[in-house]
């Protein structure tokens, strides 16, 4: 049970504990669902502000479970994402390499942006996201890495594959071949150097439940008079 300490609410609330208190229960779940349908639209607001987002879905993944209970003691009402990476997006994390090479991080030019902008401020486009990229089976075994990387460079530029994977030592990713085959250009699409990647906390729950929590006097207030006046006992 929350606790709301204001002369006026207090008033508000014994006057429907003292004259209908089955009517009380109401009041309490009518605030609690509609607190967190508030900060479900927080949260929302929070994700588009701060997180980069292709399209509606981690908006969505917001969820809220309302109480159902007139149990005062029991109600509680949830919100949540049904995203597992919410939860890193939260507290912060670390992503692990999934495969033998390192952990793909895209680059600015993956997302059509200037490949010196820093940070990337966008997603990858859909050309250049990883399910959409195909790379050539590697060749060139018992000859050095840079003979290895100018054969997939070569075979690329010549075949209808514009995606290669490059060693370059201190560097390693996948690169998109543009150009002609004589003077073929690379781009960096995504960074593979790095064994792991730390995810940076982007708070959007906190700061929204803290606003939402500031505004749940006025709601409740709001909940108690719905409920006195339907049965006729609000005197404001």
């Amino acid at each position: 049970m929350f606790k709301i300490d204001t002369k006026e609410i207090a008033n508000l609330e014994g006057d429907l504990k003292r004259f209908n208190a089955r009517a009380f229960p109401f009041a309490t779940k009518q605030t609690l669902n509609r607190s967190a349908f508030e900060a479900r639209k927080a949260i929302q607001g929070e994700i588009s502000d701060k997180m980069i987002e292709r399209n509606k879905y981690t908006g969505r993944s917001i969820q809220v479970e309302q109480t159902r209970t007139l149990n005062v003691n029991r109600q509680a009402a949830i919100v949540g994402s049904t995203a597992d990476y919410m939860a890193d997006q939260e507290f912060g994390g670390v992503k692990y390499k999934g495969g033998k090479e390192g952990t793909p991080i895209p680059t600015a030019y993956s997302a059509g942006q200037s490949i010196n902008s820093k940070p990337r401020t966008r997603l990858p486009r859909r050309a250049n996201t990883l399910q959409n990229i195909q790379l050539q089976r590697r060749r060139g075994k018992g000859v050095s890495r840079r003979q290895r990387n100018l054969i997939a460079i070569k075979q690329a530029a010549a075949s209808g594959f514009k995606f290669v994977f490059l060693d370059l030592s201190r560097k390693k990713g996948i690169f998109r071949v543009i150009g002609g085959k004589r003077r073929p250009k690379l781009r960096m699409v995504y960074d593979l150097t790095e064994q792991s990647v730390t995810i940076p906390k982007t708070p959007t729950f906190a700061p929204a439940v803290k606003r939402t929590e500031s505004a749940m006097p006025g709601i409740y207030r709001d909940a108690l008079i719905f409920q006195l006046k339907r049965h006729k006992l609000f005197k404001g």
